[in-house]
């Protein structure tokens, strides 16, 4: 095979291999969760997040009118729908990063496919769930 047919080949197969991960698996900002309360912003310290292995997340979390929510409770949980299963470790809030930031640790993903995860956060403007889903 001469060098030429080659490089074509191995081009071929990157750009295969770049298509078959799914988008949302590589990004590490997620896009804003917007509910009736809150603004959650979610992003990965993990970058491709990748299967079976323990990663950190920052969570910014607004009120409708774009000001930082101190003080929050925010709890994590969810699953994969399509299998029944819930995560396969118990997410937490272990550090107030700045107002309205919080450190979320002990995220992991342990098989690709659609993920759903629920964030309840309680504070002054109201108790809510908003829920974020990805695909790994």
């Amino acid at each position: 095979m001469n060098l030429q047919r080659l490089g074509l080949c191995c081009a071929a197969l990157l750009l295969a291999i770049g298509l078959a991960v799914p988008f949302a698996a590589i990004a590490q900002t997620f896009d804003a969760l917007q509910g009736k309360h809150y603004r959650l912003q979610v992003r990965s310290r993990l970058e491709p997040i990748a299967l079976n292995r323990l990663h950190a997340w920052e969570l910014e979390l607004r009120d409708r009118d774009g000001a930082p929510v101190p003080d929050a409770t925010i709890t994590v949980d969810g699953g994969m729908p399509a299998h029944d299963h819930g995560l396969p470790t118990a997410p937490r809030v272990t550090e107030i990063l700045g107002p309205g930031r919080y450190l979320l640790e002990g995220m992991k993903f342990q098989m690709g496919g659609e993920w759903a995860l629920h964030f309840r956060i309680v504070a002054a403007p109201g108790a809510e769930t908003l829920t974020l889903e990805l695909a790994l």
